[in-house]
């Protein structure tokens, strides 16, 4: 299986594929002291990166770079970690001098279902 988010498929899979998870203390001041709550919801950072090669490579850039430009959240399906609704944040491209070659990095934050991001 391929990776996907939205519509788009990978057409082979990001060779590079990382998800951060972070979380902050929350405070609260009483009286004016100030005391530890809890932790805050959990945010999600994902990054990758690969290269697509073949006669559709430069097609299959021109749809990543279309979905970088949408800014609406949608669902990121990895094929072993599962659904993540995020946002597609940054998209690097590079090409080198070769044919039928470009290379990328992606960044996606992952997102509420009410489209909200966690801080």
């Amino acid at each position: 299986m391929n990776m996907k988010f939205k519509d788009y498929v990978w057409p082979n899979n990001p060779q590079t594929y990382q998800e951060v998870l972070h979380r902050e203390p929350l405070y609260v001041t009483k009286d004016g002291v100030t005391s530890y709550s809890k932790m805050s919801t959990t945010g999600r950072v994902i990054t990758g990166s690969g290269a697509f090669f073949g006669q559709t490579a430069y097609e299959d850039i021109r749809e990543l770079v279309t979905l970088a430009e949408d800014t609406t959240p949608g669902e990121l399906i990895h094929p072993v970690l599962g659904i993540r609704y995020c946002y597609l944040t940054k998209l690097e491209v590079s090409q080198e001098p070769r044919e039928e070659f470009i290379s990328y990095s992606f960044e996606f934050i992952q997102a509420k279902e009410d489209g909200t991001v966690p801080r």
